[in-house]
């Protein structure tokens, strides 16, 4: 890799995962944050980055940035991601997650743009056997969500021989928390999010709903790997140096912290944390939701050398003052 400051195109960077992201690499890369603002917020990108307003689906304006503003490497976040959302709207989700992620490769493709970083997700396992999965489990999806995922890594894996496309595909866990500096973080309020959702029945002082309480785990409430977004933006700043530094690279790596947390347990360390009175009551199971997913992290930690440094309760209390100082 040369002295010269890189190019780096984040789609989805005014999103959550996608801002915070764009934070961390703009003290390293020339950035610029391409999106369409239908679930961002502009004021979450980051100062030192380039923004431009456009949808992924438009592949010829996305084909000319990346032409024009010399792309070295393309980082894929936007998507639609809500799981209950896509089994009542399973047309949509194919359109947009697939859709868009054609787009972005053919503008690639124009644009002689040949490194990828694809946030994928743990949702492409399903009810995998696994007590830990590691990413050769075998993928049977519960969503539609997932199945749009799972179809976006087929499509890069097959397309990759085309133009000598080099990727990485983050197959994100739960994600949760604020960036370190307090800047970024989630802001939709409409998040399905489990910390997300539980800090903000603590704010609003609602009941909590917990969704299931017959899983096959400890306490009957699904359990679920949970990782801090800044741990994650910490992976896909070692995925874009690992891709600038090395050609033929083509990996899947799980994001997670390899430990996994009940609904349960989670607020009631949240509540805890918080020192508020508990306030829930149990739910019907959501439709496609598996009762355990808990990641395998050794590859990533193995070949990117890659650790969580986050905590649970560093997860919950970020976002707590996150919330508490943005979501009014």
């Amino acid at each position: 890799m040369n002295n010269k400051i890189k190019n780096i195109l984040v789609i989805g960077g005014a999103g959550y995962i996608g801002s915070v992201i764009t934070e961390e690499i703009t003290t390293k890369y020339n950035v610029i944050v391409y999106d369409n603002l239908s679930t961002g917020y502009k004021k979450l990108v980051n100062k030192n980055a380039k923004f431009i307003k456009g949808d992924m689906l438009n592949t010829t304006l996305l084909a000319k940035i990346i032409k024009l503003q010399k792309i070295d490497v393309v980082i894929l976040m936007a998507a639609s991601i809500v799981v209950s959302e896509s089994t009542k709207k399973p047309l949509e989700y194919f359109q947009n997650n697939i859709g868009g992620l054609l787009s972005v490769l053919k503008a690639m493709k124009i644009g002689k743009c040949n490194k990828l970083l694809f946030a994928s997700s743990a949702a492409v396992y399903g009810n995998c056997k696994l007590i830990c999965i590691n990413e050769e489990c075998d993928k049977s999806p519960c969503n539609p969500y997932g199945w749009s995922k799972l179809i976006c890594e087929q499509i890069i894996q097959n397309v990759a021989q085309s133009f000598n496309l080099n990727y990485i595909l983050f197959r994100i866990f739960n994600v949760a928390g604020a960036s370190n500096t307090g800047k970024t973080g989630l802001m939709n309020t409409n998040s399905t999010l489990l910390i997300h959702c539980i800090n903000k029945s603590i704010i609003n002082k609602n009941k909590f709903q917990i969704f299931g309480h017959s899983y096959n785990t400890i306490d009957g409430t699904a359990s679920r790997d949970y990782i801090h977004v800044s741990d994650v933006a910490n992976a896909f700043c070692m995925g874009v140096k690992h891709l600038l530094s090395h050609a033929n690279t083509r990996f899947i790596f799980n994001i997670g912290q390899n430990k996994g947390y009940t609904v349960k347990q989670v607020y009631d360390l949240a509540t805890k944390l918080l020192k508020i009175k508990s306030n829930f009551e149990f739910c019907k199971n959501r439709i496609g939701d598996p009762s355990k997913l808990l990641a395998n992290n050794k590859k990533i930690t193995s070949i990117l050398k890659w650790r969580p440094k986050k905590t649970l309760q560093d997860m919950i209390i970020s976002d707590y003052y996150f919330q508490l100082k943005n979501n009014k």
